[in-house]
């Protein structure tokens, strides 16, 4: 295993999942200050579904662009498999960060940040190169 991909791996996804929650918490307490017109109305849904999206696609790219930026190549494992799981994972707690002050499960956010290590800690192409 190379220790240094690893530590990149580490850094680059608690970083992306820093930036996602923030992005959600911020998106959400903009969605829940818009003003309904009528007591039924949908009041900030375009806001909420902005705010999921945007996490949704910040990840995949907070995550190539951070291990681009560290030097490291195929990362496609960490990428896909990474915002696969965030999606999970922001879906199935969102109703924590949606109310004001709300943070995900910590326990959580250390098992991804530990699964988006070893999706990054893994280089096919080390692969091939050992076999040489």
């Amino acid at each position: 295993m190379d220790y240094a991909r690893a530590l990149k791996a580490a850094v680059i996804t608690a970083i992306s999942t820093a930036a996602g929650h923030l992005t959600m918490s911020a998106g959400f307490a903009w969605a829940r200050g818009q003003e309904p017109d009528h007591p039924d109305d949908w009041s900030g849904l375009p806001e909420f579904g902005a705010t999921l999206l945007a996490t949704w696609i910040l990840m995949p790219l907070a995550l190539w662009i951070g291990m681009r930026v560290l030097g490291e190549r195929r990362t496609w494992l960490q990428i896909l498999l990474g915002t696969l799981l965030w999606i999970g994972v922001s879906s199935v707690y969102i109703d924590d960060v949606d109310r004001p002050g709300g943070l995900m499960s910590v326990p959580v956010l250390v098992l991804f940040v530990l699964a988006g290590t070893l999706l990054g800690a893994y280089d096919p192409g080390s692969a091939r190169n050992d076999e040489a």
